[in-house]
């Protein structure tokens, strides 16, 4: 399976680009505000305060010292340096040591420092590894990945969402699960779905703290879900959502966003929020069971489509380049003569007329009027809007554009 962007998409992510680039230099300053919550820089820099002026103090010392046959044990100064770094450390080579009494003086206090600060050193790098492990657990770690989907809330039909995306994804996902479900549960899920790289983050999505801490701003993807994690109930899961989607968009406007809904009164809410995807929880059970007492086999063929598992699953793919201003029977005709599928639609994005395109690019006094009033009413009158229309069964004759996408059925 593929997923193919649409050009919407590819605008999207030209605009993501400049929040995506400074994610390394985020996670830098994570790791520097953890180990500096460890106190590890000042324990690093009282190191390195014993090193240096202990290479120093050593080669002076030691300096021009003879053992054995003319053999300087310290004729540089980085070899004062070497073995100061070599004792404190405690590994103790034995290439280099001391000769004078003042030297052997100081290396024992070398020695008992090493065991110190290496102690020290392992049990402060432990413990942050640790505590990281714990918090990723408890959903308490704040997310520093990019280009990964969020999907908000939890309900029966999350694992299946989580199913369908390792079957769509070619290449391993990074997902990031922000709900209220306990660590245990999400341990749960975590081995369910070991070819998935889960993250999770406990807390109330519709709170922007928490979303951020899901790296909301460096998402490709979400998925809001009516939510029944924790004590939370369908009962105002709509609400949860709708205040869920207007904290998402107001973090990271261009993010593609697909919501679902118990009641479907209040899809124009997640319109208002210019959500992407709308789906009504048993929006299509009556087509389904209705149809069926007629015609059986309308739900059979849905489910064949829309099954992972089918090799007629419905799945979109770019109209191939050769095609591109041909018309729609030429690319029908070739997708079932070389057994590739039965070419059903297209997906098909164009400009919608705006009310600079209704009005003369003159100065006529009315249409300055006009343009006056709406600038006052704050509605903006430049900006380019586009649409997205699915043409089922086109006209054998509609030419095919480059940002077309053809729907198939079949491999």
């Amino acid at each position: 399976m593929q997923y193919i962007k649409s050009a919407k998409e590819s605008r999207m992510d030209k605009k993501r680009i400049k929040r995506l680039k400074p994610s390394f230099i985020a996670k830098i300053k994570n790791l520097y505000l953890t180990l500096k919550k460890e106190n590890l820089p000042k324990l690093i820099i009282f190191v390195l305060i014993i090193i240096f002026p202990g290479g120093v103090f050593i080669f002076f010392v030691e300096q021009g010292k003879v053992v054995g046959d003319s053999n300087q044990m310290f004729s540089q100064f980085f070899d004062g340096l070497w073995w100061t770094v070599v004792t404190i450390t405690t590994v103790g080579y034995g290439d280099k040591y001391p000769v004078t009494e003042i030297g052997k003086i100081f290396a024992i206090f070398l020695m008992f420092i090493g065991v110190i600060v290496t102690s020290t050193l392992s049990g402060t790098i432990a413990s942050i590894f640790v505590d990281k492990k714990l918090k990723e657990g408890k959903g308490l770690q704040t997310i520093t990945t990019r280009n990964h989907i969020i999907i908000c809330g939890w309900n029966n039909n999350a694992e299946n969402i989580l199913e369908g995306l390792i079957k769509l994804s070619k290449m391993e996902v990074e997902i990031v699960l922000i709900n209220q479900l306990t660590p245990e549960e999400f341990q749960a899920i975590h081995v369910k779905f070991p070819d998935l790289h889960l993250s999770f983050v406990r807390g109330d999505f519709t709170n922007e703290k928490i979303l951020i801490r899901g790296a909301i701003q460096t998402a490709k993807a979400a998925i809001i879900l009516s939510d029944i994690s924790g004590q939370n109930t369908l009962t105002k899961a709509d609400e949860r959502t709708i205040l869920a989607t207007l904290a998402i968009k107001s973090l990271n406007s261009d993010l593609l966003t697909s919501a679902e809904l118990v009641n479907a009164e209040n899809r124009q809410h997640l319109i208002r929020a210019k959500v992407d995807e709308i789906l009504v929880n048993g929006e299509f059970n009556g087509f389904l069971l209705s149809t069926s007492a007629y015609h059986s086999g309308i739900p059979l063929l849905i489910k064949e489509m829309l099954s992972f598992e089918s090799k007629n699953m419905i799945r979109q793919i770019p109209v191939p380049s050769p095609f591109i201003g041909k018309s729609f029977k030429e690319l029908l005709d070739f997708f079932y003569s070389t057994g590739r599928g039965i070419v059903i639609g297209v997906l098909s994005e164009e400009k919608k007329m705006t009310l600079d395109d209704l009005l003369s690019e003159g100065s006529d006094a009315i249409d300055e009027f006009i343009k006056k009033k709406f600038r006052e009413a704050e509605v903006t009158l430049e900006e380019e809007k586009e649409e997205q229309r699915i043409l089922l069964n086109p006209a054998q004759d509609y030419i095919l554009n480059e940002t077309d996408i053809a729907f198939v059925i079949g491999s």
